[in-house]
């Protein structure tokens, strides 16, 4: 089996198993973890045309985000629920690990590039949300008053 194809099943187990943490209950728990499957798979996608990491989390960060904003209005649920497990496979673990490594052994220059990459994922995920996050409340009241001059 394809390795990308071993990491969208393991995104989808991971995002269950941290949805299951999360106290997400029956059907439910398949929320996020579909979405972080979905969403590990646009991110390779994505990656595989762009060839950009930090862009590519961007993106897949704001599609996240809004999956999750709209899966909380279905659910009546906070969005911090559908959003904390979805995002799991996107968490730069990876290159943390590295940078660690390399500290450990006493490799700095290896140390500051790893650590600069998991930095600079760490920021261009909570960019993402963040422009979601805060764009929801005017978003929802230009409908709000559009929606009111139709009628």
């Amino acid at each position: 089996m394809s390795q990308d194809v071993l990491s969208i099943i393991a995104s989808f187990f991971g995002s269950f198993g941290f949805a299951i943490i999360y106290n997400i209950r029956g059907r439910r728990v398949l929320i996020p973890a579909i979405g972080g499957a979905v969403f590990w798979a646009v991110y390779l996608v994505f990656l595989h045309f762009v060839n950009n990491e930090y862009l590519g989390f961007f993106v897949v960060a704001i599609l996240i985000t809004i999956y999750s904003e709209i899966w909380a209005r279905i659910l009546k649920t906070p969005a911090t629920t559908v959003l904390m497990p979805t995002v799991i496979p996107l968490i730069p673990g990876g290159s943390l690990y590295y940078a660690m490594d390399a500290a450990l052994r006493r490799d700095m220059p290896q140390f500051i590039v790893k650590g600069q990459a998991a930095i600079g994922l760490a920021i261009a995920l909570a960019a993402g949300i963040m422009v979601v996050t805060s764009l929801r409340r005017p978003i929802e009241a230009l409908v709000h008053i559009v929606a009111k001059k139709k009628y």
